[in-house]
Protein backbone atom coordinates (compact mmCIF):
# COMPACT_ATOMS: atom_id res chain seq x y z
CA UNK A 1 0.00 0.00 0.00
CA UNK A 2 1.47 3.62 -0.79
CA UNK A 3 2.50 6.14 1.67
CA UNK A 4 -0.54 8.28 -0.25
CA UNK A 5 -2.91 4.71 0.58
CA UNK A 6 -1.94 4.58 4.34
CA UNK A 7 -2.73 8.47 4.93
CA UNK A 8 -6.03 8.22 2.57
CA UNK A 9 -6.97 5.02 4.75
CA UNK A 10 -6.39 7.66 8.11
CA UNK A 11 -8.29 10.03 7.23
CA UNK A 12 -11.32 8.34 5.90
CA UNK A 13 -13.31 5.45 6.04
CA UNK A 14 -13.24 3.71 2.73
CA UNK A 15 -16.69 1.86 3.13
CA UNK A 16 -18.91 5.05 3.46
CA UNK A 17 -16.06 7.78 2.06
CA UNK A 18 -16.76 10.16 4.84
CA UNK A 19 -14.07 11.40 7.24
CA UNK A 20 -13.17 9.73 10.26
CA UNK A 21 -14.58 10.78 13.50
CA UNK A 22 -10.75 12.06 14.73
CA UNK A 23 -10.80 14.37 11.31
CA UNK A 24 -13.85 15.81 12.46
CA UNK A 25 -13.04 16.72 15.51
CA UNK A 26 -10.05 18.07 14.61
CA UNK A 27 -11.54 20.29 11.37
CA UNK A 28 -14.15 21.46 13.85
CA UNK A 29 -11.27 22.23 16.42
CA UNK A 30 -9.27 24.10 13.71
CA UNK A 31 -12.24 26.16 12.63
CA UNK A 32 -13.80 27.17 16.23
CA UNK A 33 -9.85 28.54 16.46
CA UNK A 34 -10.10 30.92 13.60
CA UNK A 35 -13.61 31.70 14.32
CA UNK A 36 -12.44 34.82 16.43
CA UNK A 37 -15.95 36.31 16.66
CA UNK A 38 -17.48 32.99 17.91
CA UNK A 39 -20.50 33.35 15.02
CA UNK A 40 -20.06 30.01 13.59
CA UNK A 41 -18.78 31.38 10.15
CA UNK A 42 -15.72 32.45 8.48
CA UNK A 43 -15.19 36.28 7.42
CA UNK A 44 -12.29 36.99 5.12
CA UNK A 45 -10.23 37.77 7.91
CA UNK A 46 -10.35 34.59 9.75
CA UNK A 47 -10.00 32.83 6.03
CA UNK A 48 -6.64 34.76 5.90
CA UNK A 49 -5.65 34.32 9.25
CA UNK A 50 -6.28 30.15 8.52
CA UNK A 51 -4.26 30.21 5.35
CA UNK A 52 -1.62 32.14 6.53
CA UNK A 53 -1.09 29.78 8.99
CA UNK A 54 -1.55 26.78 7.57
CA UNK A 55 0.26 28.21 4.16
CA UNK A 56 2.67 30.81 5.22
CA UNK A 57 0.72 33.18 3.20
CA UNK A 58 -3.15 34.19 2.34
CA UNK A 59 -4.74 32.92 0.12
CA UNK A 60 -5.08 34.81 -3.71
CA UNK A 61 -8.18 37.05 -4.26
CA UNK A 62 -8.61 34.22 -7.13
CA UNK A 63 -8.53 31.33 -4.44
CA UNK A 64 -10.69 33.11 -2.24
CA UNK A 65 -13.17 33.75 -5.31
CA UNK A 66 -13.08 29.82 -5.85
CA UNK A 67 -13.58 29.11 -2.56
CA UNK A 68 -16.60 31.45 -2.23
CA UNK A 69 -18.08 29.84 -5.62
CA UNK A 70 -17.69 26.27 -4.40
CA UNK A 71 -18.27 25.82 -1.12
CA UNK A 72 -20.97 26.52 1.31
CA UNK A 73 -20.70 30.71 2.17
CA UNK A 74 -23.71 32.84 3.61
CA UNK A 75 -25.27 35.77 1.82
CA UNK A 76 -22.26 37.66 2.59
CA UNK A 77 -20.08 35.20 1.69
CA UNK A 78 -18.88 33.94 4.97
CA UNK A 79 -17.30 30.71 4.88
CA UNK A 80 -19.50 28.19 7.09
CA UNK A 81 -17.88 25.27 8.77
CA UNK A 82 -20.03 22.85 6.22
CA UNK A 83 -18.30 24.89 3.07
CA UNK A 84 -14.66 24.33 5.51
CA UNK A 85 -15.94 20.92 5.43
CA UNK A 86 -16.30 20.46 1.67
CA UNK A 87 -13.25 22.21 0.85
CA UNK A 88 -11.52 19.53 3.05
CA UNK A 89 -13.33 16.69 1.58
CA UNK A 90 -12.19 17.59 -1.69
CA UNK A 91 -8.85 18.14 -1.24
CA UNK A 92 -8.46 14.81 1.34
CA UNK A 93 -9.82 13.02 -1.96
CA UNK A 94 -7.24 14.67 -4.54
CA UNK A 95 -4.14 15.08 -1.92
CA UNK A 96 -4.64 13.21 1.57
CA UNK A 97 -0.96 13.87 2.39
CA UNK A 98 -2.04 17.54 1.82
CA UNK A 99 -4.84 17.51 4.37
CA UNK A 100 -2.10 15.74 6.86
CA UNK A 101 0.78 18.26 5.90
CA UNK A 102 -2.13 20.89 7.13
CA UNK A 103 -3.15 19.21 10.42
CA UNK A 104 0.65 19.03 11.29
CA UNK A 105 1.01 22.63 11.00
CA UNK A 106 -2.14 23.21 13.73
CA UNK A 107 -0.37 20.96 15.89
CA UNK A 108 -1.26 17.33 14.97
CA UNK A 109 0.86 14.25 14.89
CA UNK A 110 1.11 11.75 11.93
CA UNK A 111 -1.51 9.54 14.52
CA UNK A 112 -3.78 12.45 14.40
CA UNK A 113 -3.52 13.79 18.50
CA UNK A 114 -2.64 17.68 19.28
CA UNK A 115 0.75 17.65 20.20
CA UNK A 116 1.37 20.92 20.43
CA UNK A 117 -1.90 23.57 20.18
CA UNK A 118 -1.14 26.92 18.08
CA UNK A 119 -1.97 28.86 20.89
CA UNK A 120 0.40 27.44 23.54
CA UNK A 121 3.27 27.33 20.74
CA UNK A 122 2.54 31.30 20.59
CA UNK A 123 2.42 32.14 23.90
CA UNK A 124 4.71 30.11 25.59
CA UNK A 125 7.04 32.29 27.23
CA UNK A 126 10.79 32.73 26.31
CA UNK A 127 13.08 30.28 28.65
CA UNK A 128 16.90 32.14 29.43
Amino acid sequence: MSEEDQVYKLLVDSESGEFRPKVEKILKDIFNNFDKDKDGKWNLKEIQDFATATNGRPFQDSVIDEIIESFEVDQDNNLLYSGFYQMYHMQTIAEPEETLKDFKKHGYDDNLDLVLSRTEEVNQPKKD
